[in-house]
């Protein structure tokens, strides 16, 4: 039982002893709890990400076997700042595009916006490449007059054919935001 005394000071002093057998207290709950299991989805498309990015280094680095190739009179195709600077634009974007499958695969929605800014990045690098690179292997051909304005029809149709496909990528990879229950953080 606990007893209250005054002071002369009026201050409030607290007495007593302390009991041994606990008291029920009975504290009504909010409503039913269900637990929730997270999606899968999330850390599916990071795999395929990841595989896809890991994939796509493997195959910029494959883009060095053009360095110094030569057409039949002997003369260099593309030039050695052209496929060095494809080749490291790819290595990066990939090697961020498998980052960010990590990180989807880890349920982090920041891996999303990663990868969406990876497939518009690589998409607008590769058409600029495309359109440069597209120059020089029409200069290396022998019958250059017959095509005049080829490579701007490539390129464009690069750009297009790019978006098209970066369009469906980025569909793919954003799917977790459209589930109600991804469990992404």
């Amino acid at each position: 039982m606990t007893q209250l005394s005054m002071s002369e000071q009026d201050d409030e002093v607290f007495s007593g002893s302390v009991t041994s057998t606990p008291q029920m207290v009975n504290v009504p709950t909010s409503g039913p709890m269900y637990m929730v299991e997270r999606s899968s989805a999330p850390q599916v498309i990071g795999i395929l990400v990841i595989i896809y990015g890991i994939l796509m280094v493997i195959g910029s680095l494959f883009g060095l076997t053009n360095l110094g190739l030569e057409n039949q009179n002997g003369e260099t195709i593309f030039p050695s700042w052209l496929v060095i600077g494809q080749t490291l634009t790819g290595v990066i974007l990939s090697g961020v595009t498998a980052y960010a499958g990590f990180l989807m695969f880890s349920y982090k929605k920041r891996g999303i916006w990663i990868s969406l800014g990876a497939i518009f990045a690589g998409w607008l690098i590769n058409s600029i490449w495309t359109y440069l690179s597209t120059d020089y292997a029409l200069e290396a051909t022998s019958d250059t007059a017959d095509l005049s304005g080829f490579s701007e029809i490539m390129g464009g149709a690069s750009a297009i054919c790019g978006l098209m496909c970066s369009l469906i990528c980025g569909l793919i990879v954003a799917i977790p935001l459209f589930m109600a229950n991804s469990g992404m953080e």
